[in-house]
């Protein structure tokens, strides 16, 4: 507070005030405010979460169902499976979202106040190494070849949705925090939308 009001003095005195110190203002006001780390982390652990399950679903949906309803084998090993990667792939994904972008924020030198070229850019670098390390983690579990698997679906479903959060936390971030109440609905909503188009026939065939 004290910093804030000296820069407006100043920026006052000099006829204008200046976007770092407008965004200050900003974040003051927001009542949840939480750092790009956190909501990295949180957009991180969702994607995780919602897209894997959809491609789970779209590959064993049909081997657990029979599962589920087989009186030799009441619990199938296969939704116990589906359910650890899953559990995996949203705990490492919430620990590299918020680790990756620190690491990509200092490469390319606060990456979301530079040019969106640059901004672009390095969210595809970030959502590339989110995906290696993500989706190989979950497909360890598949009895070791899965990592190579779990990398390669990981890869295209995250440089689409890292490119997506990075351009829309670009525009409702200020001073590099951002309000909770926007962060979820857009944490959750793009992870949401791809889980949608994996589940999809039009997009992809059963």
């Amino acid at each position: 507070m004290t910093w804030l009001a000296s820069q407006l003095a100043r920026d006052e005195q000099r006829g204008g005030v200046s976007r770092r110190t407008r965004e200050g203002e900003q974040v003051i006001v927001m009542r949840r405010p939480l750092t790009s780390a956190q909501a990295y982390a949180r957009f991180g652990m969702l994607m995780g979460l919602l897209p894997p399950a959809a491609i789970f679903f779209r590959m064993f949906g049909g081997r657990m169902g029979a599962g589920l309803h087989s009186s030799s084998n009441p619990f199938p090993v296969w939704l116990l499976l589906c359910l650890a990667m899953n559990v995996t792939c949203c705990v490492v994904g919430c620990a590299m979202g918020a680790a990756l972008f620190r690491q990509v924020d200092v490469e390319v030198s606060n990456f979301e106040r530079r040019s969106w070229a640059a901004t672009l850019f390095a969210s595809l670098l970030l959502a590339f190494a989110w995906a290696v390390v993500t989706g190989a983690a979950g497909g360890a579990l598949f009895f070791g070849f899965g990592a190579l698997f779990g990398a390669a679906c990981a890869v295209p479903v995250a440089l689409l949705g890292f490119s997506a959060f990075t351009s829309l936390h670009r525009l409702l971030a200020r001073g590099g925090m951002i309000e909770a109440s926007q962060l979820w609905p857009l944490a959750f909503g793009v992870p949401a939308v791809i889980a949608a188009l994996i589940l999809s026939p039009f997009v992809v065939p059963y």
